[in-house]
């Protein structure tokens, strides 16, 4: 027994507290190791590596898988539920401000994968990340960098694949793209990581390869790392936060011979990878936590805590079906890393878990949450609500918490979901801004709000904070009269608590997904601030510009920036 798990028993002891001899149990549950150091290799900048084109011409589109759950008759939610989601009325009683973008320009698209590749992947999981002076993009399976001011492309779509093989990796990272794509810019160091997990044959081993640019130019060399997953498993719906200590990384573990394994979270040696030195990892099973849902580890944005700050990695309940538990429960780990020895593990620690406002889970009628409608066609698409959407940005207010208004610092967490509107068949997003106490680090609820303004779904969410405390959240809009589209919505620090007051459009879609399997539209997208200003947001999603191209699944993917206030300077 450790010296933390030692003091948390004598305190569970002394309080006589029945969630201390509980939480004690869950944690002891957690088995943590160390993974050996992985070699890293160099590649030549990305603008010189050349970009051969496939000559295939396939008419059939590369499905990237997302495990699901096997679904348990005995949990699964009833059809209908009788939940009263509170802050649907208090939203639909804001008359809202309209917005305008500064910047909008056409990203990567299903073309491109197909004069890539030969074939269209879908879903194309768009995120994107926003430095000094470029945008970089990633979809399913391709990478692309831009000039942020002019919008103009400062490299082809490519694949990072072709950045593997070009710094001599000749594993699967080298050969394969096989999608969940994350791309996050660093501001402590001013680099960039780029990550995709990988396998052959659908088959273990499993990967994750991960590439991190030697400098502040994304168009230059990158330190290349291809991290093995442990114990066979797949490391499914991976998602990434940087951190002083680390890069964390959260995944779902699916096994080739039992299906859900658990969740794991893992931590890559930060300061090893930034000097293209070998890498090692902290590794955290948590697959005997039972009911856990897909996790998502802390972003940092902006002024980087104090030294030692943990990474928080939240997610919730989940009854092992397609949607969240009626528990309500937010379930927080700590998370700190350590690679001092190369045996040394790092720590993850469960913390009291929130109880949020109502929502109704069940936003679908259907046990596989396909619901959300699109006009003139009995198509829907995923709502996915059994999970957090990317990110979980964290943000660290020194001297004033604009999410308290007052002059102790904080710092700050916001994130979202999917539920159901008000009412059956429409889709919301359910937004959190948490906010942890400097001094005692404990976390708590600031603001929550469910954005449904009116009869139309709203999914793939993702949210972040500036640093004046402003809130973004961009996400996809559909339903039977509004083709698949991209909107964005926001509040301001003095708007009443709980509810978002500014919308915007980004994007109009033109046309439905309509081919088979239509129902995944994205797996998530991402919101970003830019480092400059730190003021400034950032999105990236997807949308067809007709049926043609929908029912061929030639999507389309959007970038564009806005402000919510010139208060932010």
């Amino acid at each position: 027994m450790n010296l933390k798990t030692t003091f948390f028993a004598v305190s569970c002891l002394l309080a006589f507290s029945q969630w201390c001899y509980a939480k004690s149990n869950l944690n002891s549950l957690i088995k943590s190791q160390a993974l050996p150091a992985v070699v890293a290799g160099e590649s030549p900048p990305l603008r010189d590596i050349p970009q051969t084109f496939t000559e295939q011409n396939q008419t059939a589109s590369h499905i990237v898988p997302l495990q699901r759950r096997k679904l348990s008759p005995q949990v699964r939610l009833p059809k209908a539920l009788s939940v009263t989601d509170p802050l649907i009325a208090l939203q639909k009683s804001t008359q809202l401000i309209i917005s305008s973008p500064l910047s909008s320009f056409d990203g990567l698209s299903g073309l491109d994968d197909k004069a890539v590749f030969g074939q269209v992947y879908t879903p194309t999981d768009v995120n994107g990340d926003v430095g000094m002076n470029h945008y970089v993009q990633m979809v399913n399976s391709l990478y692309q960098v831009f000039d942020k001011k002019t919008g103009l492309a400062l490299t082809p779509p490519s694949k990072l694949s072709k950045v593997f093989a070009a710094a001599g990796n000749t594993g699967v990272c080298a050969t394969n793209d096989e999608g969940d794509p994350i791309v996050l810019y660093d501001a402590i160091a001013h680099r960039w990581l780029l990550s995709q997990f990988n396998f052959k044959f659908s088959s273990a081993p499993y990967h994750e390869c991960i590439a991190i640019s030697k400098t502040e130019d994304p168009t230059g060399g990158y330190y290349v790392y291809d991290f093995l997953i442990p114990n066979n498993n797949m490391g499914d719906y991976p998602k990434f936060g940087v951190w002083q200590d680390g890069y964390y990384m959260t995944a779902e573990q699916y096994s080739d011979l039992t299906g859900f394994v658990g969740e794991a979270v893992l931590v890559f040696d930060r300061a090893k990878m930034l000097a293209g030195l070998p890498a090692a990892t902290n590794y955290h099973d948590l697959s005997a936590l039972t009911n856990l849902s897909v996790l998502l580890p802390a972003d940092l944005d902006g002024t980087p805590p104090p030294v030692g700050t943990p990474n928080y990695v939240i997610g919730f309940n989940h009854p092992n079906s397609a949607s969240l538990d009626l528990t309500r429960k937010m379930r927080i780990f700590e998370v700190k890393a350590d690679f001092s020895t190369a045996n040394a593990t790092g720590s993850i620690l469960e913390k009291p878990s929130l109880t949020v406002a109502a929502f109704n889970p069940m936003n679908c009628s259907n046990p596989a949450g396909y619901c959300i409608p699109q006009p003139n066609t009995l198509k829907k698409l995923d709502a996915l609500a059994d999970r957090p959407m990317n990110r979980l940005q964290y943000r660290y207010f020194k001297n004033k918490c604009p999410l308290t208004g007052t002059l102790a610092g904080c710092g700050s967490l916001v994130f979202n979901h999917t539920v159901r509107g008000a009412n059956a068949g429409e889709s919301a997003v359910r937004w959190y801004m948490l906010k942890q106490n400097l001094a005692t680090k404990a976390i708590g609820m600031a603001q929550q709000g469910t954005f449904a303004p009116d009869n139309n779904s709203r999914w793939v969410g993702s949210a972040a904070l500036n640093k004046r405390g402003e809130l973004a959240i961009g996400y996809s809009i559909s339903s039977k009269t509004v083709y698949p589209s991209i909107h964005y919505a926001g509040r301001l620090v003095t708007d009443p608590k709980n509810i978002l007051s500014i919308t915007g459009v980004l994007q109009n879609g033109n046309g439905a997904q309509l081919n088979a399997p239509p129902q995944r539209w994205g797996d998530y997208t991402m919101m970003s601030v830019d480092p400059v200003d730190d003021c400034t947001f950032w999105y990236t999603n997807q949308y067809y510009n007709d049926n043609i191209e929908g029912q061929a699944l030639h999507w389309h993917t959007r970038i564009g920036s806005f402000k919510l206030s010139d208060l932010c300077l």
